[in-house]
């Protein structure tokens, strides 16, 4: 299963990408995530390790998660799994006359069976959850004001 969604930001590239770099925001703009944080040392770059902690369907999911791009202004990635299932997470970010285009890209592997069966089911949840988050970073990014 493979979710992609898009949003308009009213905010240049610099001003979205300083909200998606920074792990702080994430809970912030990401309505299902309880935490979301870097456990490796040193600065957020390739291969850094990030803990991340959603609440679905009443139950925590613990998720560990690698950097797996980070090209400023453009691109932030992740890969991650859980015991369910293993993702890729794309945020590409695209300079409009407005604005910038925001790309939320992740296809969802499902390891388990039972995800496996229930996955065409959970699409519409997931894509809903998708376009959520992204509607999130879109208020959260112009009610920070814009540096143009």
């Amino acid at each position: 299963m493979r979710i992609t969604e898009q949003i308009e930001i009213d905010a240049p590239p610099t001003d979205v990408w300083a909200v998606v770099s920074d792990l702080t925001t994430h809970t912030t703009w990401r309505p299902a995530l309880v935490e979301f944080r870097q456990v490796s040392e040193g600065p957020l770059v390739v291969g850094s390790r990030i803990r991340e902690v959603l609440r679905w369907r009443g139950r925590d999911v613990e998720l560990d998660d690698v950097v797996t791009a980070i090209e400023p202004e453009r691109l932030f990635a992740l890969r991650g799994a859980w015991s369910g299932a293993e993702f890729e997470l794309e945020l590409r970010l695209e300079p409009t006359a407005s604005g910038t285009r925001v790309t939320m890209d992740w296809p969802l592997r499902p390891k388990s069976l039972l995800l496996r069966l229930a996955a065409p089911f959970l699409g519409g949840t997931m894509r809903r959850s998708t376009v959520e988050e992204l509607e999130h970073l879109k208020a959260y990014v112009e009610g920070r004001g814009s540096s143009r």
